[in-house]
């Protein structure tokens, strides 16, 4: 994983995409872990279905 930072799901509910920067993790099981958490008892597979969420990978860099 060295290009990358991490995982993070990205939101599709409006006319410009975003990510969802509480769910930044490691690895994608931990995402889902988070996600699920939040949202009790919900489970990731029936929002991934939907196709308004889904997991990307992150490359964090500063901005000055």
């Amino acid at each position: 994983m060295e290009k990358y930072d991490g995982w993070a799901i990205k939101s599709f509910n409006a006319r410009n995409p975003w990510l969802l920067t509480w769910t930044l993790e490691r690895t994608r099981k931990e995402v889902i872990e988070t996600f699920e958490k939040m949202w009790e008892g919900e489970k990731w597979k029936d929002y991934r279905k939907t196709g308004l969420y889904q997991i990307v990978k992150v490359k964090l860099v500063e901005v000055k």
